[in-house]
Protein backbone atom coordinates (compact mmCIF):
# COMPACT_ATOMS: atom_id res chain seq x y z
CA UNK A 1 0.00 0.00 0.00
CA UNK A 2 1.59 3.37 -0.71
CA UNK A 3 2.48 5.94 1.49
CA UNK A 4 -0.06 8.22 2.29
CA UNK A 5 0.81 11.94 1.01
CA UNK A 6 0.86 14.72 3.81
CA UNK A 7 0.62 18.31 2.71
CA UNK A 8 2.87 20.54 5.02
CA UNK A 9 0.40 23.30 6.64
CA UNK A 10 0.57 25.56 9.79
CA UNK A 11 -1.70 23.20 11.36
CA UNK A 12 0.89 20.10 10.87
CA UNK A 13 3.64 22.44 12.41
CA UNK A 14 1.74 23.50 15.15
CA UNK A 15 0.80 19.70 15.96
CA UNK A 16 4.36 18.51 16.02
CA UNK A 17 5.92 21.75 17.47
CA UNK A 18 3.30 21.16 20.03
CA UNK A 19 4.81 17.89 20.98
CA UNK A 20 8.12 18.67 21.09
CA UNK A 21 7.44 21.57 23.53
CA UNK A 22 5.21 19.38 25.57
CA UNK A 23 8.76 17.09 25.88
CA UNK A 24 10.57 19.52 26.53
CA UNK A 25 8.51 21.30 29.46
CA UNK A 26 8.02 17.57 30.44
CA UNK A 27 11.62 16.97 30.45
CA UNK A 28 12.19 20.13 32.87
CA UNK A 29 9.65 18.98 35.43
CA UNK A 30 11.15 15.51 35.49
CA UNK A 31 14.60 16.70 35.90
CA UNK A 32 13.09 18.99 38.98
CA UNK A 33 11.27 16.14 40.73
CA UNK A 34 14.37 14.50 40.50
CA UNK A 35 17.33 16.74 41.35
CA UNK A 36 15.31 20.06 42.52
CA UNK A 37 19.56 21.28 42.92
CA UNK A 38 19.88 21.11 39.21
CA UNK A 39 17.66 24.55 39.17
CA UNK A 40 15.87 22.94 36.50
CA UNK A 41 12.77 25.42 35.30
CA UNK A 42 10.20 26.48 32.51
CA UNK A 43 8.49 29.16 31.55
CA UNK A 44 5.79 30.15 28.85
CA UNK A 45 6.68 32.99 26.61
CA UNK A 46 5.10 33.99 22.87
CA UNK A 47 2.73 30.93 22.68
CA UNK A 48 5.91 28.00 23.34
CA UNK A 49 8.26 27.84 25.96
CA UNK A 50 11.84 28.52 27.25
CA UNK A 51 13.39 25.46 29.36
CA UNK A 52 15.89 25.47 31.14
CA UNK A 53 18.17 22.04 32.15
CA UNK A 54 21.13 23.60 32.81
CA UNK A 55 23.83 26.18 31.28
CA UNK A 56 26.15 24.49 28.72
CA UNK A 57 23.17 22.11 27.75
CA UNK A 58 21.88 21.86 24.45
CA UNK A 59 18.23 20.79 26.18
CA UNK A 60 18.27 24.01 27.19
CA UNK A 61 16.29 26.52 25.13
CA UNK A 62 12.75 28.03 23.77
CA UNK A 63 10.22 26.47 21.19
CA UNK A 64 7.00 26.36 19.79
CA UNK A 65 7.20 30.28 19.41
CA UNK A 66 5.34 32.48 16.80
CA UNK A 67 3.14 29.74 16.08
CA UNK A 68 0.02 30.90 16.98
CA UNK A 69 0.07 34.51 16.02
CA UNK A 70 2.77 37.15 16.48
CA UNK A 71 5.52 37.66 18.86
CA UNK A 72 4.88 40.81 21.20
CA UNK A 73 5.51 42.86 24.09
CA UNK A 74 8.70 41.90 25.60
CA UNK A 75 8.39 37.89 24.81
CA UNK A 76 11.87 38.00 23.68
CA UNK A 77 13.09 40.01 26.79
CA UNK A 78 11.84 37.86 29.17
CA UNK A 79 13.08 35.03 27.69
CA UNK A 80 16.30 36.60 27.02
CA UNK A 81 16.12 37.49 31.10
CA UNK A 82 15.67 34.09 31.59
CA UNK A 83 18.24 32.27 30.88
CA UNK A 84 20.63 34.67 31.35
CA UNK A 85 19.66 35.19 35.16
CA UNK A 86 20.92 31.60 34.73
CA UNK A 87 24.11 31.71 33.14
CA UNK A 88 22.81 30.48 30.23
CA UNK A 89 22.96 31.89 26.58
CA UNK A 90 19.46 31.82 24.58
CA UNK A 91 18.50 28.96 22.17
CA UNK A 92 15.74 29.34 20.62
CA UNK A 93 14.32 26.70 17.85
CA UNK A 94 12.29 28.68 15.07
CA UNK A 95 9.78 26.94 12.67
CA UNK A 96 9.52 27.85 9.26
CA UNK A 97 5.84 28.47 9.46
CA UNK A 98 5.83 30.68 12.31
CA UNK A 99 4.45 34.26 12.42
CA UNK A 100 7.36 36.45 10.31
CA UNK A 101 7.31 38.81 13.12
CA UNK A 102 9.56 36.19 15.24
CA UNK A 103 12.71 36.20 12.90
CA UNK A 104 12.08 39.75 12.49
CA UNK A 105 12.49 40.58 16.18
CA UNK A 106 15.20 38.14 16.52
CA UNK A 107 17.24 39.39 13.61
CA UNK A 108 17.38 42.86 15.19
CA UNK A 109 18.15 41.52 18.41
CA UNK A 110 21.74 40.25 16.34
CA UNK A 111 20.66 36.48 16.98
CA UNK A 112 22.99 34.23 14.85
CA UNK A 113 21.95 30.74 13.07
CA UNK A 114 23.83 27.63 14.58
CA UNK A 115 22.25 24.72 13.01
CA UNK A 116 19.25 24.06 10.94
CA UNK A 117 17.22 20.92 10.46
CA UNK A 118 14.56 19.38 8.72
CA UNK A 119 11.37 18.85 10.16
CA UNK A 120 9.59 14.81 8.91
CA UNK A 121 6.29 13.59 9.18
CA UNK A 122 4.56 10.37 8.23
CA UNK A 123 1.58 8.34 8.14
CA UNK A 124 1.42 5.49 10.42
CA UNK A 125 -1.61 4.84 9.26
CA UNK A 126 -0.24 1.95 6.88
CA UNK A 127 2.26 0.64 9.78
CA UNK A 128 2.11 -2.74 10.78
CA UNK A 129 0.03 -2.70 14.16
CA UNK A 130 1.41 -5.63 15.68
CA UNK A 131 4.74 -5.50 17.35
CA UNK A 132 7.53 -7.95 15.93
CA UNK A 133 10.44 -9.21 17.61
CA UNK A 134 12.97 -7.45 16.23
CA UNK A 135 15.98 -9.75 15.54
CA UNK A 136 18.33 -9.49 11.99
CA UNK A 137 20.88 -11.62 11.74
CA UNK A 138 24.21 -11.16 8.76
CA UNK A 139 27.63 -11.46 8.32
CA UNK A 140 28.37 -8.51 10.61
CA UNK A 141 26.41 -10.47 13.58
CA UNK A 142 22.72 -10.55 14.58
CA UNK A 143 20.73 -7.35 15.37
CA UNK A 144 18.35 -7.00 18.14
CA UNK A 145 16.35 -3.63 18.97
CA UNK A 146 14.90 -4.03 22.67
CA UNK A 147 12.59 -1.81 25.01
CA UNK A 148 14.72 -0.67 28.13
CA UNK A 149 13.33 -1.40 31.40
CA UNK A 150 13.70 1.14 33.97
CA UNK A 151 16.52 -0.16 35.85
CA UNK A 152 18.79 0.21 32.61
CA UNK A 153 18.01 3.96 31.65
CA UNK A 154 21.04 5.19 32.78
CA UNK A 155 23.19 2.58 30.78
CA UNK A 156 20.69 3.46 28.06
CA UNK A 157 21.61 7.23 28.25
CA UNK A 158 25.38 6.71 28.72
CA UNK A 159 25.13 4.52 25.45
CA UNK A 160 23.17 6.99 23.36
CA UNK A 161 26.01 9.72 24.82
CA UNK A 162 28.93 7.91 23.19
CA UNK A 163 27.29 7.83 20.36
CA UNK A 164 27.85 11.57 19.73
CA UNK A 165 30.69 12.08 22.15
CA UNK A 166 34.13 9.90 21.37
CA UNK A 167 36.45 9.53 24.12
CA UNK A 168 38.35 11.51 25.41
CA UNK A 169 35.64 13.53 24.88
CA UNK A 170 32.64 13.44 27.46
CA UNK A 171 29.06 15.24 27.62
CA UNK A 172 28.67 17.70 29.62
CA UNK A 173 27.44 16.73 33.13
CA UNK A 174 23.93 18.41 32.54
CA UNK A 175 23.36 17.07 29.41
CA UNK A 176 23.02 13.42 30.94
CA UNK A 177 21.38 14.25 33.86
CA UNK A 178 18.79 15.85 30.94
CA UNK A 179 18.92 12.85 29.07
CA UNK A 180 18.11 10.81 32.15
CA UNK A 181 15.13 13.01 32.99
CA UNK A 182 13.45 13.12 29.36
CA UNK A 183 13.94 8.76 29.65
CA UNK A 184 11.84 9.21 32.73
CA UNK A 185 8.74 11.82 31.37
CA UNK A 186 5.39 9.74 31.00
CA UNK A 187 4.92 8.51 27.44
CA UNK A 188 8.37 7.88 27.04
CA UNK A 189 9.97 4.31 26.17
CA UNK A 190 13.70 3.81 25.45
CA UNK A 191 15.10 1.64 22.91
CA UNK A 192 18.57 -0.03 22.98
CA UNK A 193 20.25 -2.28 19.66
CA UNK A 194 22.60 -4.91 20.54
CA UNK A 195 24.28 -6.38 18.29
CA UNK A 196 25.21 -10.16 19.24
CA UNK A 197 24.36 -9.56 22.56
CA UNK A 198 26.35 -6.03 22.83
CA UNK A 199 25.15 -2.51 22.98
CA UNK A 200 25.44 -0.62 19.78
CA UNK A 201 22.92 2.23 19.56
CA UNK A 202 19.91 3.78 21.03
CA UNK A 203 16.63 5.86 20.40
CA UNK A 204 13.99 7.42 22.75
CA UNK A 205 9.47 7.46 21.69
CA UNK A 206 7.47 9.89 23.03
CA UNK A 207 3.56 9.06 22.29
CA UNK A 208 1.50 12.44 22.53
CA UNK A 209 -2.01 13.05 21.24
CA UNK A 210 -1.51 10.55 18.79
CA UNK A 211 1.45 11.48 17.55
CA UNK A 212 4.50 9.71 17.98
CA UNK A 213 8.10 11.90 18.06
CA UNK A 214 11.45 9.74 17.26
CA UNK A 215 14.39 11.44 18.79
CA UNK A 216 17.51 10.79 20.12
CA UNK A 217 19.41 8.52 17.68
CA UNK A 218 22.34 7.08 18.03
CA UNK A 219 25.09 4.26 16.92
CA UNK A 220 28.45 3.44 17.92
CA UNK A 221 30.78 4.47 15.54
CA UNK A 222 32.58 0.29 15.14
CA UNK A 223 28.39 -0.52 14.37
CA UNK A 224 27.83 2.30 11.71
CA UNK A 225 26.40 0.86 8.70
CA UNK A 226 25.04 -1.90 9.46
CA UNK A 227 21.43 -0.94 9.04
CA UNK A 228 20.86 -0.48 13.13
CA UNK A 229 19.35 3.40 12.80
CA UNK A 230 16.80 1.96 10.46
CA UNK A 231 16.12 -1.27 12.41
CA UNK A 232 15.55 1.09 14.92
CA UNK A 233 13.23 3.31 13.54
CA UNK A 234 11.44 0.12 12.37
CA UNK A 235 10.82 -0.94 16.10
CA UNK A 236 9.46 2.61 17.27
CA UNK A 237 6.93 3.04 14.29
CA UNK A 238 5.43 -0.51 14.76
CA UNK A 239 5.28 0.31 18.49
CA UNK A 240 3.95 3.86 17.50
CA UNK A 241 1.26 2.14 15.23
CA UNK A 242 0.37 -0.56 17.40
CA UNK A 243 -0.43 2.26 20.57
CA UNK A 244 -3.24 3.97 17.93
CA UNK A 245 -0.72 6.96 16.84
CA UNK A 246 -1.46 8.38 13.32
CA UNK A 247 1.36 10.09 12.59
CA UNK A 248 5.47 9.98 13.80
CA UNK A 249 7.78 13.01 13.36
CA UNK A 250 11.25 12.87 13.30
CA UNK A 251 14.47 15.96 12.88
CA UNK A 252 17.16 15.69 11.02
CA UNK A 253 20.16 17.53 9.74
CA UNK A 254 19.07 18.25 6.24
CA UNK A 255 20.25 15.69 3.49
CA UNK A 256 21.73 13.75 5.92
CA UNK A 257 21.66 9.58 5.88
CA UNK A 258 19.32 9.84 8.54
CA UNK A 259 17.14 11.78 6.49
CA UNK A 260 17.41 9.11 3.58
CA UNK A 261 16.43 6.41 6.42
CA UNK A 262 13.72 7.93 7.69
CA UNK A 263 12.76 8.71 3.70
CA UNK A 264 12.80 5.22 2.74
CA UNK A 265 10.66 4.71 6.09
CA UNK A 266 7.67 7.09 4.33
CA UNK A 267 8.75 9.79 6.02
CA UNK A 268 8.68 13.40 4.28
CA UNK A 269 9.96 16.75 4.74
CA UNK A 270 7.32 18.94 6.02
CA UNK A 271 9.40 22.72 7.07
CA UNK A 272 12.55 23.40 8.67
CA UNK A 273 13.62 24.26 12.04
CA UNK A 274 16.47 26.76 12.59
CA UNK A 275 18.08 27.18 15.64
CA UNK A 276 19.06 30.67 17.06
CA UNK A 277 21.55 31.88 19.65
CA UNK A 278 22.48 35.31 21.46
CA UNK A 279 24.98 35.55 23.93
Amino acid sequence: MANERLFADLALAQRVEGALDVLGVENARSQKKRAPESGAEVIEVGGGHAVFLGAGSPLSQAQNLGLHGPVVGDDLGRMERFFRDRGSRTQIEVASLADPSLLAALSARGYLIAEQTHSLVCSLKTKPLREQPMHHSASTGTVEIIRVGPDELEHWVDVVLRCFFEEPESPPPSLREGAIAMSLVPGTTSWLARVDGQPAGGGLLMIHDGLALICGDGTLPRYRHRGIQTLLLQGRLAHAAASGCELAAICTQPGSGSQRNAERQGFQVVYARTMLIHQ
